[in-house]
């Protein structure tokens, strides 16, 4: 099935445009635009709810945990899923949840009957449903356009995490203000309904090649088996937890605007903006430069890089000096983690795809979590700019034992 829908796109013109040369991934692409900027909106506005109702830093805490914790439990099902049903369905039924249960918010907070324990419930539903529907999504690209272009398509696809960080809060800030939160949750029901739409418009099949199966326990450790005899894809998983497990930056983020560089909540806005520009400017250098072979040696020098980077960070006294080494986190940050979904599928067959995607998103996920807790307690022994310095050293000697252990990253060709 991969090889007549690839020989089909082949028959299409390409253009300077690479992926989005082709119909169905143009339809893909604006269904992860919409969805994405709807998500962002969501998340935003879910967080001010909470602390509008609430008024506690505490609960606003709690809501970032109920939206976590369903990533991890569910991230392994998802992939099974993906393996096993109609990928195109499954992002249909997802798609559809989340517009069911965006109205049914926003009926609770026009009516004025919304409470916090409603937006913990429904942040859950949303991070279940995200993560059933994730694998899926990044495992049906490969059907989309000829495999000569899966990097591109994946480089564009990626590119959309960071465009909706700055679109999706702008406008639910907006709407909040002009409309009031109840009818801009309605509007992300609007947006979610034309995103589930561009899945209806895409023809190529999302059904998973091979005799039918069914998602179990036995498909899960398949898939975990999978991942553990394909030395590459192993290694960009394991270096990718083990740097964001001591470099997840965020936390520290109010610490280096308030006490370091005392820029106020208007510098926090720029410290935190500085790793979007860095992302934006990897997508577009990935972009530019199209496929190369040696991917896997671009992750090993990016995964470095982002840690030199910290070390800058931590031993700058200038702002300005500060937003660049921000700014080069968030570019070998994205140069890393588009490598490494592209190896995911190019390495992995069209039957483990979705398992391979989930294993690394649930990683990439722990990773994150870890390292918000080991950097905030590092902050708070030994201040910011020294739990940067300390980390910076142990990011490095995480990229350089992961290299040595598995040598078959940095020798990889595809």
């Amino acid at each position: 099935m991969d090889a007549e829908r690839t020989e089909t796109a082949q028959n299409e013109p390409h253009s300077r445009w690479g992926a989005l040369a082709y119909p169905d991934f143009r339809w893909f692409w604006a269904h992860g635009l919409l969805q994405g900027i709807a998500r962002n909106m969501r998340e935003m506005l879910t967080f001010l709810l909470v602390y509008e109702l609430s008024g506690s830093a505490l609960q606003l805490g709690l809501t970032g945990l109920f939206q976590a914790v369903p990533s991890i439990i569910f991230g392994l099902i998802g992939g099974a899923l993906a393996d096993t049903v109609d990928r195109k369905k499954l992002l249909i039924y997802t798609q559809a949840a989340n517009v069911v249960s965006g109205g049914v918010i926003a009926v609770l907070v026009l009516t004025d009957n919304a409470q916090v324990w409603h937006l913990w419930a429904f942040t859950s539903f949303w991070s279940a449903v995200s993560v059933l529907g994730r694998p899926a999504q990044r495992a049906y690209i490969p059907r989309l356009v000829p495999q000569g272009q899966v990097m591109n398509a994946i480089t564009w696809h990626s590119a959309l995490s960071q465009g909706t960080l700055f679109a999706g809060p702008l406008a639910a800030g907006a709407l909040a203000a002009l409309l009031g939160i109840g009818w801009a949750y309605a509007a992300i029901s609007v947006v979610l309904i034309a995103s589930l739409l561009a899945v209806f418009a895409i023809r190529a099949s999302g059904v998973p090649e091979g005799p039918p199966r069914k998602a179990s326990a036995r498909t899960i450790v398949e898939g975990i088996q999978f991942v553990s005899m394909q030395e590459v894809l192993k290694a960009a998983m394991v270096m990718d937890f083990g740097v964001m497990s001591v470099g997840f930056l965020r936390p520290i983020l109010p610490i280096l605007a308030l006490d370091v560089y005392d820029i106020g909540e208007i510098g926090l806005g720029l410290l935190g903006g500085a790793p979007a520009i860095g992302a934006v400017a990897a997508s577009l250098t990935l972009l530019l430069v199209g496929d190369f072979k040696r991917k896997g040696v671009v992750i090993v020098l990016a995964y470095a890089g982002y840690a030199v980077a910290m070390a800058l960070l931590g031993l700058t006294p200038w702002i300005g000096l500060a937003l660049v080494a921000l700014a080069v986190t968030g570019y070998m940050d994205v140069i890393a983690f588009t490598l490494k979904q592209t190896l995911i599928q190019i390495v992995a067959p069209d039957q483990f795809r979705g398992r391979a995607a989930s294993l690394s998103s649930i990683l990439s996920v722990t990773g994150n979590a870890a390292g918000a807790m080991e950097m905030g307690s590092l902050a708070a022994a030994f201040g910011a700019p020294g739990a940067l310095i300390i980390n910076s050293g142990l990011a490095l000697g995480m990229t350089g034992v992961v290299t040595l252990r598995w040598m078959g990253l940095w020798r990889h060709e595809s």
